[in-house]
């Protein structure tokens, strides 16, 4: 039979193992959504207490989120405690929360999934009412699409000797301007 130290070191060889993989997974799981557009930090609520006993077990909000953190869009857990203005969430990275947390919260995935496309889906309108009102006042018509990408690859083949730069290299690289990587 194995001593306590023995199954203590065995469990600890196991987990750090496991811990290595569910960060790589999240990982992986923040490079796929962050290839996505996300106009703002988009949230899935996934617990919220119902009444006065929930609020005396546990009090707090818990959200999983994509968030800015250190210039970068990250997974991220969320919580603020129910008798405080929905602003003050406390935003971590889901890889540097506990095991427990970071076990809990892959439960909640794909309802962030969907949350960040609604985000993005919500969001068109308010783009394209910017960029009427900017019309309106510069008094600029609305271009064609493809034409303003062949007036832009006419222009750089112009001013330059490169080689002709095909639409699908122009649309790639509007989207890396834009936050957006291109599917491979």
């Amino acid at each position: 039979m194995a001593t306590i130290n023995e199954r203590a070191e065995h469990a600890e060889s196991v987990l750090f193992e496991r811990y290595d993989e569910l960060n790589a997974l999240w990982q992986k799981a923040e490079k796929e959504l962050t290839a996505h557009h996300i106009p703002h930090t988009v949230s899935y609520q996934y617990y919220r207490p119902t009444c006065s006993e929930e609020a005396a077990e546990d009090p707090m909000v818990k959200f999983v989120g994509l968030s800015k953190k250190n210039g970068a869009w990250r997974i991220c857990h969320g919580e603020y405690h129910h008798d405080c203005p929905y602003d003050d969430i406390d935003w971590t990275p889901i890889t540097e929360c506990s095991a427990t947390l970071r076990v809990s919260t892959t439960h909640w995935l794909p309802k962030l999934r969907e949350a960040i496309v609604a985000a993005s889906e919500r969001f068109i309108p308010q783009v394209e009412q910017a960029i009427q009102r900017l019309r309106k006042e510069l008094s600029v018509e609305r271009p064609s699409f493809l034409n303003s990408i062949r007036q832009q690859a006419a222009k750089r083949k112009e001013l330059s000797e490169e080689p002709d730069v095909s639409i699908e290299q122009l649309l790639a690289e509007r989207a890396k301007l834009n936050g957006q990587h291109p599917k491979k």
